[in-house]
């Protein structure tokens, strides 16, 4: 493996832990968002796996924090869900009777 093809392998580890920590800020943004935060971790795994071209160092931190912020994600999601999994019911019915109305 010649530079240019290790320098081509690292710049694609850098945009993925990048992506992965943007990715995980976002999905925040909407607290059903679980998919957004799945795609942070595969993003960020992808980024910190070992492998044939430069080890990623730089933003090893970046991937790191994405990972941290999905998992917090995808365990606050889990446990609203759960804490409120009584009023489901509920709330099925009034995004029903609101549908009705149009």
């Amino acid at each position: 493996m010649d530079s240019r093809d290790s320098a081509f392998v690292l710049g694609q580890r850098y945009m993925l832990a990048t992506v992965a920590v943007v990715i995980a800020l976002l999905s925040f943004l909407n607290l059903a968002g679980l998919e957004k935060a799945i795609v942070a971790l595969v993003l960020a795994a992808r980024a910190l796996k070992p492998g044939l071209g430069p080890r990623l160092e730089s933003r090893r931190g970046w991937a790191r924090l994405a990972v941290g912020l999905a998992t917090a994600h995808i365990v606050l999601l889990v446990t609203v869900i759960l804490l409120n999994w009584h009023r489901l019911p509920k709330l099925f019915e009034a995004l029903r009777a609101l549908s009705d109305l149009k």
